[in-house]
């Protein structure tokens, strides 16, 4: 089980940082969930995870799985851009504010943020979990940071289902 869960997060991690270094595109009109918290002076915005990405990690969660039962029942983006750095939004998504919304950060899960050869922030990632029955919840955030405006884009990835292999 083990196994399973650093494949699934190193697979996860991999695509989230192709992402971060191609920007997106397109746009995600879905709102975000009711229980995660928003930065405050973030907005939803008009990104999107391109669909070889969206496909590459479906494709990764799936895979991971093998036959340890796992079965991801909804997979979801959203995206939002704000003017903090990535390290703001990741001091934002504390261990106390997502406990307060129901997400654990156990096992390691929690957030970062990386400095640019340049100097600058360059990108972050936090990822947590949540358990309601039979169903768990897994988010991850990834923010890079967008030189052209010096806003910070966001990317919120859902995925819910039967996660554990249990």
């Amino acid at each position: 089980m083990m196994k399973t869960k650093t494949t699934l997060v190193l697979a996860l991690l991999l695509t989230l940082a192709a992402l971060a270094a191609c920007g997106g595109g397109g746009d995600s009109g879905k709102s975000l969930w009711p229980d995660v918290p928003v930065p405050p002076d973030a907005k939803q915005s008009n990104i999107r995870l391109p669909l070889p990405m969206r496909l590459l990690i479906q494709t990764a969660v799936r895979a991971s799985a093998g036959n340890e039962g796992v079965d991801v029942d909804t997979f979801d983006f959203v995206g939002y851009t704000t003017s903090q750095t990535p390290q703001q939004v990741a001091e934002f998504f504390s261990a106390e504010r997502m406990s307060a919304a129901g997400w654990n950060s156990s096992e390691g899960m929690d957030c970062s943020a990386t400095v640019s050869s340049q100097g600058g922030v360059g990108g972050g990632f936090c990822m947590f979990a949540k358990e309601g029955g039979q169903e768990q919840s897994l988010l991850l955030i990834a923010t890079a940071r967008d030189d052209n405006d010096r806003n910070t884009n966001i990317y919120f990835v859902r995925f819910d289902g039967q996660l554990s292999g249990q």
